[in-house]
């Protein structure tokens, strides 16, 4: 019950004057307090049905309804059972199936019941309307239009987080891909280098190769032999070389494309015009600032990282071309 009370009403009843009492204690013996009560709350609702019997005794239900700080209700239905002895009213919550409970007691008005609920620290009194199910159901619709606006809120937080996550996640993966990009443009011009190295490693090896084939001797005819056969395997490791330049290449510009699609996505919503529109959900402006420096330092390193790019692309595709020239007469010595 003191999960049950939690939240009612904090209103004491007032006691009634002595003269009062006595006429309401005036055959009270017949009255019956079977009927419907309804305790209505702010954030709250319960129905009391009950049954009096013949000896004064009765049982009943009491439905519980509250609204959670998350804007959703929360419901229960409890079992109750107590006795009424003139206006004193004892009732008990059968919260298990075993025949024992929570006592709580209370006074019957004429206008519905009085129950002195306690929490530990504080005892008040709550009033039970004399009611109709009809108007607990009424509370309980008033409770859940209380609950819609908290309801938008919080979805509207919830999607303003999802936002927030996605801009961030953008704002990494644009801060990360310019720290690589650093690096590939500090890296890039070596691909020049390698070539010209491997032209000119290639190209000495095919000279020398012609040389002893051109002596007419068997034995330097096989060391021509061993020559072209290396460079053969040099063939194959540059083509490795190659692959990886292509595939560097390529990778470069897929993940490019990803993020400009994904700055085309956020960039109305974080640096678009209508981004500080307050009636609709958008980002918070601090991942949107983060994101507005992430796209600033993007757009200022794609015009160094494209040049390295395509010196490197020209260094792999001349390179090749002078190599499988090379290559191609190296055939030809054996």
């Amino acid at each position: 019950m003191k999960a049950m009370g939690r939240g009612f009403r904090r209103t004491l009843v007032q006691y009634c004057a002595v003269a009062g009492c006595a006429v309401l204690l005036t055959g009270c013996g017949d009255r019956s307090i079977s009927g419907a009560y309804v305790l209505s709350a702010k954030t709250e609702a319960d129905l009391l049905q009950i049954t009096e019997t013949p000896d004064h005794h009765f049982s009943g239900t009491l439905r519980h309804t509250v609204l959670r700080n998350d804007g959703t209700l929360s419901s229960g239905s409890t079992n109750v059972s107590g006795s009424v002895d003139g206006d004193s009213i004892t009732l008990t919550l059968l919260a298990t199936p075993l025949p024992i409970g929570q006592n709580f007691s209370g006074t019957v008005t004429a206008g519905g019941i009085d129950l002195t609920l306690s929490d530990g620290n504080r005892t008040a009194v709550e009033h039970f309307a004399k009611s109709q199910p009809a108007d607990f159901d009424s509370a309980v619709a008033q409770l859940s239009q209380a609950g819609e606006p908290i309801i938008a809120a919080r979805q509207r937080g919830q999607a303003i987080e999802q936002l927030n996550r996605g801009v961030t996640s953008l704002t990494t993966n644009l801060e990360r891909f310019v720290s690589k990009a650093q690096e590939r443009i500090e890296r890039l011009p070596k691909v020049q280098a390698y070539y010209d190295q491997a032209i000119a490693t290639e190209q000495a090896k095919l000279d020398r190769a012609r040389r002893l084939a051109s002596s007419g001797n068997s034995v330097a005819q096989g060391q021509a032999n061993v020559i072209v056969g290396q460079m053969g395997v040099d063939k194959a490791q540059i083509s490795i070389t190659d692959d990886t330049v292509e595939r560097a290449i390529n990778n470069e510009k897929a993940a490019e494309a990803t993020l400009n699609a994904g700055i085309e996505q956020w960039r109305p919503q974080c640096l678009g015009s209508d981004s500080a529109s307050s009636d609709r959900v958008r980002p918070d402006m601090g991942p949107c600032k983060g994101f507005e420096r992430a796209v600033a330092a993007y757009n200022s390193v794609l015009p160094s990282l494209h040049k390295a790019l395509v010196l490197a692309s020209r260094a792999k595709t001349h390179g090749h071309e002078q190599l499988t020239t090379v290559w191609q007469a190296a055939d030809t010595i054996q």
